[in-house]
């Protein structure tokens, strides 16, 4: 069964809403460089023991050292939030890492490690990462890591391409597709050109226009459509979906329900490459 997982930011709304959905729900929480890890990890706690099954992500840039992560993977511990979200973020270094690698390495020998570590994708490439340099690194991290988040894209057409492309390359972690929520489209046109979602957006122009990104059928509705299919693909292995909510959490799990018109899968166990998968 698919997954569907829901990003949050650590704040009030995010947290008020998290309250308010009937049922438990696989959320996971961002780390901003002005507010850090430590303010992240404490609203995941806070939504764990609401019932919810919770990731954080780990940016190594606000990890200020080695005692500083053995204090966070303890507190996520014995709180019994078992997945972590492994990244390099945004800003300078508050400390000793500076990349997603570094910090990786630490956590997956680390006595009290989550039992599921997740690694970024990035379909359209990263702005400041050549494309060898990207591929070196998945390539590396999928040694540890059990699966992968890609970047939220307009283009069903790159992701699919880009998970193709990994599966070929003897990389085999189950995939979450980045998919936009249900969010205010122009907040979303405004994120998506900050975090560099460019190309993709060229795809929305092709289509029909970035006009109609901010307004009539959602984006979420379209590539959600973009993809479905190949979910009954083995050989891509997607194992469900990571939505951007930018804190419009209800507004997207209510979407997620009725659109999909699956049962949400509530199990705690991490995801993991199958068996006899190569990574």
């Amino acid at each position: 069964m698919t997954i569907s997982r829901f990003e949050i930011l650590p704040f009030a709304r995010g947290l008020e809403e998290a309250a308010r959905l009937p049922e438990a729900t696989r959320l996971t929480v961002t780390c901003s460089p002005r507010h850090g890890v430590d303010h992240s990890v404490a609203a995941a706690v806070r939504l764990r023991g609401l019932g919810h099954d919770v990731a954080v992500h780990l940016a190594a840039r606000t990890i200020r050292d080695a005692g500083h992560l053995d204090r966070t993977l303890e507190i996520m511990a014995d709180a019994g939030i078992t997945d972590a979200l492994v990244i390099g973020g945004d800003g300078d270094p508050q400390g000793e890492f500076d990349s997603a690698g570094e910090l990786l390495a630490l956590i997956a020998d680390h006595p009290r490690r989550p039992a599921s570590l997740g690694i970024a994708g990035y379909p359209e490439g990263h702005p400041k990462i050549a494309p060898e340099v990207l591929a070196g690194a998945m390539a590396a991290y999928s040694r540890v890591a059990t699966y992968v988040t890609t970047q939220m894209c307009f283009d069903p057409g790159a992701v699919l391409g880009w998970i193709a492309e990994l599966r070929r390359r003897g990389v085999q972690l189950p995939v979450l597709i980045g998919l936009p929520g249900q969010v205010d489209r122009r907040r979303l046109l405004d994120v998506s050109l900050r975090v560099g979602v460019g190309p993709s957006l060229g795809f929305v122009r092709r289509q029909r226009g970035v006009g109609q990104l901010l307004r009539g059928t959602s984006s979420a509705d379209r590539l959600l459509d973009g993809v479905t299919e190949a979910l009954r693909d083995p050989q891509l292995k997607i194992a469900g979906f990571h939505y951007f909510t930018f804190d419009q959490l209800l507004d997207t799990w209510t979407w997620d329900r009725s659109a999909r018109s699956i049962e949400l899968n509530q199990s705690h166990r991490p995801l993991r490459p199958q068996e006899g998968s190569t990574q």
